[in-house]
């Protein structure tokens, strides 16, 4: 109370205005002289254009929705449409369900069509209905004019729909000019490349080839056409004579990788090698290192949180282990069963950390109360998964997220009593396949970006995961990648006695079904061709870029998974 009244209360009771105060206060981070702050904190008072625009300007800043800022946006977000639809990424972002049902309510308000449909979409939003969402979406350009819905719908329709209903929407945002033609190019193709929808990838590649203003998206395609049609030399000499190698090799990681598995299909392995490393130099970001990632994990697993009351979710699982290790031809064989929900790497535990343990609560004021805040986290991780269920009535709801295993010790302070599907691979193939990959970067994949970091997480991961499971237990079921391929009705069977349901045939219809999945993983491709593609293996092929320092983390995890023989 800086100057006698009170700041903003709770949403529902928000005075009128927001005190100078605070408006000064949200304004700080502005790059404007204090004079302009001063006048720009009366307007946040008197004028609601203005007060939307500020409000929006911080939040773009800050890419978090709390505190001062989010009571201020709550109070205007009641007049300002634009406001509501910006803050309810960041609401979720937060796990904050309750606000954006506010936010919800307050659309259903207004009355209007444009209300009635805003409100639809944020209902499809809290309940992941992604096709919902796209159609909205393109409601809302009709009734506004606003070309943003148009990129918003091909946002979703990418990340989260079958590549054939992302189509549209993607050739909307190309024809609309609304982005840079090359970049919107290259964005489809490679969504048509990772669902091999080839047919699709000529005609796109067709209906570009001359125009030199997106000579680097022409070159991709033509390359990626003659590595479909198993000319590898020539995708290789396209890249070089065209000048996009030399120009891109840097800081492009698509070029660089296709480059790579080139020369791996020709045997030239000592040049496939120097590919992906170049690949991996062009994906480091400074700001990103991977020893964050563990210290993040030895912090939480050190956390003095007392026992918990069970969390009476007997039907919910983890399928974790390590990236690349069999874990997405697993839950998609599990998918097909009609009473299991597989949720695909949601970043529900980890994404409510920060709201779990920093939000404001009544019933810890001082933010003391760890055992609260795990449980508020628990809370939270179980309602945003349970979002990304997409079967009516489950018998088991998966949480399919490899990394989180990295996690056990943490999770087994707030979940004690979770039981866990395990997979298994050749250590030395899983740590190349995750090399080789060009993933999007964060601090959990950052490691993958250097063999010996690559081997250094996956050595902490089992180390951590086997401390915590050292022997036998009920609570896990291992599955052995090598196994699943060659033995797949076996251990899908122990899988689904684990789980607690019956066998059904359908679970042998992955593929089929797969395909009407959007991408997730670079592994779909695979996944794709059914039990055919056999057991993956080429560590052997590159076994050089192992040095000791590499075999002596990995050989032990060998031995102990039983691949020494």
């Amino acid at each position: 109370m800086l100057d006698g009244r009170p700041l903003v209360k709770e949403f529902p009771e928000a005075p009128e205005e927001i005190t100078i105060y605070q408006a000064i206060g949200l304004l700080h981070n502005l790059e404007r002289p204090k004079s302009q702050k001063a006048l720009m904190a009366h307007y946040l008072i008197h004028d609601p254009v203005v007060r939307t625009w500020v409000l929006a300007s911080l939040m773009h800043k800050a890419n978090r929705l709390d505190g001062n800022l989010l009571q201020a946006v709550m109070h205007v977000a009641r007049r300002s449409a634009f406001l509501r639809r910006l803050a309810v990424p960041l609401l979720l972002k937060a796990f904050r369900f309750d606000l954006v049902a506010k936010i919800e309510e307050m659309e259903t308000a207004v009355g209007s069509d444009i209300g009635k449909v805003n409100a639809e979409l944020l209902k499809a939003v809290r309940l992941n209905d992604y096709k919902a969402q796209v159609a909205l979406h393109e409601k809302l350009y009709l009734y506004t004019g606003n070309l943003r819905h148009i990129t918003e719908a091909r946002d979703i329709a990418r990340l989260r729909l079958n590549w054939k209903d992302a189509l549209k929407p993607m050739l909307r945002v190309i024809f609309t000019h609304l982005e840079p033609l090359q970049g919107s190019i290259i964005s489809l193709l490679r969504m048509l490349e990772r669902e091999d929808a080839r047919e699709e990838f000529k005609s796109v590649a067709r209906s570009i080839h001359g125009n030199n203003d997106i000579k680097l998206a022409i070159v991709y395609a033509a390359a990626q056409l003659h590595y479909w049609e198993k000319n590898y030399e020539r995708t290789i000499k396209i890249f070089e004579e065209s000048g996009v190698l030399d120009a891109t090799k840097d800081r492009l990681s698509l070029i660089n990788n296709l480059v790579a598995s080139s020369y791996e299909k020709l045997g030239d392995y000592e040049k496939a090698g120097q590919w992906y490393k170049q690949q991996n130099d062009a994906l480091k970001k400074a700001d990103l290192k991977a020893e964050r990632f563990m210290s993040e994990l030895d912090r939480r697993a050190g956390w003095n949180i007392p026992k918990l009351p069970p969390a009476e979710r007997d039907n919910y699982f983890i399928m974790t282990g390590f990236p690349r290790s069999g874990t997405t031809l697993l839950e998609n064989a599990l998918a097909s069963h009609p009473d299991i929900a597989t949720c695909e790497e949601t970043s529900s535990l980890i994404g409510s950390i920060h709201t779990a343990y920093t939000s404001k609560l009544a019933q810890d004021p001082d933010n003391n109360k760890i055992g609260l805040r795990a449980l508020l986290h628990r809370n939270l991780y179980f309602q945003n998964l349970t979002r990304y269920v997409d079967k009516p009535d489950p018998k088991v709801i998966i949480d399919k997220t490899p990394i989180i295993g990295a996690n056990i010790k943490y999770l087994e302070k707030i979940v004690p009593e979770m039981r866990y599907i395990f997979s298994i691979r050749h250590p030395y193939d899983v740590v190349l396949s995750n090399y080789k990959q060009d993933y999007a970067q964060n601090i959990a994949m950052a490691a993958f970006n250097d063999i010996f970091e690559a081997c250094v997480q996956y050595d902490y991961v089992m180390r951590n995961w086997f401390e915590v499971f050292p022997g036998e237990t009920d609570r896990v079921y291992y599955i052995k990648y090598d196994e699943l391929v060659n033995d797949f009705d076996r251990v899908i069977g122990g899988a689904l006695d684990h789980l607690g349901v019956d066998w059904t045939d359908e679970v042998r219809n992955f593929a089929e079904n797969s395909s009407n999945r959007a991408v997730r993983t670079p592994s779909y491709a695979n996944v794709r061709k059914g039990l055919t593609i056999g057991v993956q293996t080429s560590w052997q092929k590159f076994e050089f870029l192992f040095d000791d320092k590499c075999r002596e983390l990995l050989d032990p995890w060998v031995e102990r998974h039983g691949y020494a023989a």
